[in-house]
């Protein structure tokens, strides 16, 4: 107890009741990293169960809300607590955009401080459930996964499909759409300091290789490069990121100017004034930035979106799959605008006029971990959807 004493003693000033109060989600993380810190491995509390953390303390982790999403879309029973399992829906239609496009600010707005408590869910029989009632399977960051049985499933199971089949063969989608004369399939490899922009790459027979993204089949995130893909690809697509980040970080300074309560040293993951921004992707851009290049792990030539379980059968030398096979001029049709967006990083962030440099390119930082911080707390993203009403 003693050691426990000198450690909550020397940390209590973080916590603002100057304890850790275990029904609030920030400083229960913060708790969990303090903890890390020490033991020099990473800590949770809980570990059995969903807990918002896993779905939103860092970044990499965001895309399990989309899994989430998917596993409601696909009707896949969640595995609960007591060890029943149930099928879930969202208890408001409203959650499907959220949990789909990671919009963590507008989740944790609505969960609020007891977002562990917070019933987002309900059976066909009218029980609702909140995230402590579900367990963490691999899926959703449980112990025991690792990516190749949880996040990579899909194109891990896809590239075996394919693989199947001994000698040259054809891969056909659900919409009939074919790719012939492929040799094998391989997990597309990641460039340095980077994730690959494709998933699988298909050897073809007297060809180049055909680059394939996976998707699940809610609405895709898509030119998932980030700031550091985007602005390499070539100068048009990096003069529009730099003037967009500009033109949010005059957006963002007016409000920051407009409220007197807040300064430097605010931690402004506390307070709703800075909404993340949008603008619109140039259709001349379009193409080029969904396809990335080579130094990015591209570029894409075509999209696999289907259900994370990848189903198939064989015909011959053709291997007839559950997903979609969709060119990238198509994928690009089926929408009518695609926007390119700012967000906030889950986590404490504060508002900098310090700079950043990315490519070759300077730009505002905007948003860092810390009064005076180097880490950008900022991210760049795409989506057929905006992320927030705010269009500048």
């Amino acid at each position: 107890m003693e050691v426990l004493d000198k450690f909550f003693s020397g940390y209590s000033y973080k916590f603002d009741k100057g304890y850790p109060d275990m029904n609030n989600t920030q400083d229960v993380l913060l708790l969990e990293s303090l903890i890390s810190e020490v033991l020099g491995e990473e800590f949770k509390l809980n570990e059995k169960a969903l807990n918002w953390s896993d779905l939103s303390s860092e970044s990499r982790k965001l895309v399990r809300l989309t899994t989430l999403a998917n596993q409601i879309a696909n009707k896949t029973p969640f595995t609960l607590e007591n060890g029943n399992e149930v099928v879930l829906n969202f208890k408001d239609p409203s959650y499907v955009d959220m949990f789909t496009n990671q919009k963590v600010d507008d989740i944790r707005g609505i969960g609020g401080n007891s977002i562990n408590n917070f019933k987002f869910f309900i059976d066909n029989n009218g029980n609702e459930y909140s995230f402590k009632e579900i367990k963490k399977t691999k899926e959703l960051g449980g112990a025991g996964g690792n990516k190749a049985q949880t996040s990579e499933r899909q194109e891990r199971s896809l590239i075996d499909a394919i693989n199947s089949v001994k000698g040259i063969k054809t891969l056909v989608g659900a919409n009939g759409y074919k790719i012939e004369n492929i040799i094998k399939s391989e997990k597309m490899p990641d460039p340095p300091r980077a994730e690959a922009y494709a998933d699988i790459r298909l050897i073809i027979k007297d060809s180049n290789p055909y680059l394939l993204s996976a998707k699940g089949l809610v609405t895709p995130s898509i030119a998932g490069g980030g700031l550091q893909g985007v602005t390499q690809i070539n100068d048009d697509l990096a003069n529009f990121v730099a003037d967009f980040y500009q033109d949010a970080y005059e957006y963002y300074k007016e409000v920051f100017d407009g409220n007197d309560e807040i300064n430097y040293d605010t931690n402004l993951y506390k307070t709703s004034y800075m909404k993340d921004v949008n603008r619109i992707v140039p259709q001349n851009l379009i193409d080029d930035m969904l396809r990335g290049n080579e130094a990015m792990g591209g570029p894409v030539d075509g999209y696999y979106i289907g259900p994370m379980e990848v189903e198939y059968k064989v015909e011959n030398n053709k291997i007839v799959t559950n997903g979609d096979i969709i060119p990238l001029d198509k994928f690009a049709e089926k929408y009518e605008k695609i926007f390119m967006h700012i967000k906030k990083r889950s986590g404490d962030y504060y508002f900098t006029d310090a700079l950043q440099t990315v490519n070759g390119i300077t730009i505002p930082l905007i948003f860092t971990n810390k009064p005076n911080g180097k880490m950008a707390k900022s991210r760049l993203g795409a989506n057929p959807k905006t992320r927030g009403q705010k269009i500048i």
